[in-house]
């Protein structure tokens, strides 16, 4: 059966690369009838904490994304915090030990840093050099000594590392392009190699997807797998999140956590959409798709090794079309939170009805409403709407027929609109020259929600108010 895990850190929000890894994990293993693991990598005690991971597994469950195991509902694998697993990962760094393929290091963080910036400078790829590998039992003790605390390295073997990648095929690592890597930091917490692989054998995993970003980690795991005697799992390394300048998605392109773009407003389901939609082409041209369709549609084996751009301008459209395919009473119930001003009225529901056409995230709904706020005052070109002879006669006539009409639903206001056109449809008045002057004496505004709607929430009374207002002051 197959066995997928998602393993974030909890050392900030959530992201949308990780979102879109954990997205295409879960529709592979939920569309193999597999299992989805939930594993928090937690080991950097420093950056890492509770409040993180419980708001990552918020994020997680909003997109609509659930797990067998992990470290709230449990399973036969627990603990699911790598915080937790530490006598495991102690077991299996002795048995490397035994087999002679580990060695303590005692390069401090600011000699590696130098190697590292000596190694860049001069064109190399930073890699250990190996000044610890063959260190003799005198200097060891005289390193400890001086009070360094060993890290524990892995040996690597002088071989070539390859491997069948699902989506990018043969993929090659040749002898010494990876260098000795920690598995037991100095403090003795197991490092993230040790880690995860030592996870991912006893949590029974059978495929790893993730950013491609690891290939070179992939190297360095299956080494660990075979010097443990363990089987490897199948790997997909999907293409990376890119902002619009080519550059890794980072804050500098703007917004780059899934809960930011819930407070402003996207729906999870469009959020869902677009990650998929970013290296992957559902069949017959559909674009718009819930989570329940991009599983029965979705095939790992179609993802595209292509970068992945990020457009806000598509999610945007993405999630405009999503808002218009819920029912009224659903985006009411969504976009409750985002209008706090207007959510207890007796019409709010009607007032959201009005503005779903204009729309793209429900955290723009406070600024379409404030259509149905105080009446602001005109500016110059729009008051001309209220000048003249046309507009008067209009004003008059919309105020005489909501004097004799009572405005009981939307449909008797709509009513007094297709009266007040028919009153001045032989008289050569453009309909413009009707709507307008109407829509300016109510809301100062040359634009905003459909007339009837108007009518309808602002009241007969306050309606009147205003037109009587607006002819009194009309420039005639």
């Amino acid at each position: 059966m197959v066995r997928v895990r998602f393993a974030p850190s909890p050392t900030g929000y959530l992201h949308l690369g990780s979102a879109r890894t954990a997205l295409f994990n879960w529709l592979f293993a939920r569309g193999q009838g597999g299992s989805v693991v939930l594993r928090i990598e937690d080991t950097d005690v420093g950056r890492s904490s509770r409040e993180m991971e419980e708001a990552i597994l918020f994020d997680l469950r909003w997109l609509g994304l659930d797990w067998d195991e992990g470290p709230d509902v449990g399973g036969p694998h627990a603990p699911y915090r790598q915080s937790e697993r530490g006598e495991i990962y102690r077991e299996h760094a002795a048995l490397l030990e035994e087999k002679g393929l580990t060695y303590p290091c005692y390069c401090t963080p600011e000699e590696l840093q130098e190697k590292k910036e000596r190694a860049l400078s001069e064109g190399r790829t930073p890699i250990y050099d190996g000044t610890c590998r063959e260190l003799s039992s005198a200097r060891r003790r005289e390193l400890e000594e001086q009070g360094r605390r060993p890290a524990v390295r892995f040996r690597v073997p002088e071989r070539e590392v390859s491997f069948q990648d699902l989506l990018h095929g043969f993929v090659r690592f040749p002898p010494d392009s990876i260098g000795d890597f920690v598995l037991i930091r100095s403090d003795g917490r197991a490092g993230f190699h040790l880690a995860g692989v030592v996870d991912d054998a006893t949590m029974g995993i059978t495929h790893v997807i993730r950013g491609e970003d690891h290939l070179t980690n992939t190297a360095r795991h299956l080494l660990l797998f075979d010097a443990l005697g363990y089987t490897p799992p199948m790997y997909l390394h999907h293409s990376l999140l890119l902002g619009p300048d080519g550059g890794k998605m980072s804050k500098r392109h703007g917004a780059t956590a899934v809960r930011e773009y819930r407070e402003m407003g996207y729906l999870p389901q469009a959020l869902t959409n677009y990650l998929a939609l970013l290296s992957w082409s559902p069949p017959e041209g559909r674009e718009v798709l819930d989570l329940q369709e991009l599983l029965e549609l979705f095939d790992i084996g179609d993802l595209s090794s292509s970068p992945a751009v990020f457009d806000r301008e598509r999610l945007d459209w993405l999630n405009g079309k999503h808002i218009r395919r819920m029912s009224l009473s659903e985006v009411v119930e969504a976009a409750r939170g985002f209008a706090p001003e207007w959510s207890g009225h007796a019409l709010f529901p009607v007032m959201v009805e009005s503005v779903l056409d204009n729309i793209t995230t429900l955290g723009d709904l406070p600024r379409y409403l404030q259509t149905y706020g105080t009446k602001a005052p005109p500016d110059e070109k729009t008051a001309e709407w209220l000048r003249g002879e046309v507009a008067v006669r209009v004003l008059e006539k919309a105020a005489d027929i909501l004097d004799r009409r009572e405005l009981a639903d939307l449909e008797s206001a709509r009513e007094v609109v297709g009266e007040l056109k028919r009153a001045f449809a032989e008289k050569d008045v453009k309909p413009r020259e009707i709507l307008m002057p109407l829509r300016v004496a109510l809301t100062g505004k040359d634009h905003g929600p459909g007339l009837h709607y108007l009518l309808y929430v602002l009241g007969k009374g306050e309606c009147l108010r205003r037109l009587r207002q607006a002819l009194a002051g009309s420039d005639a």
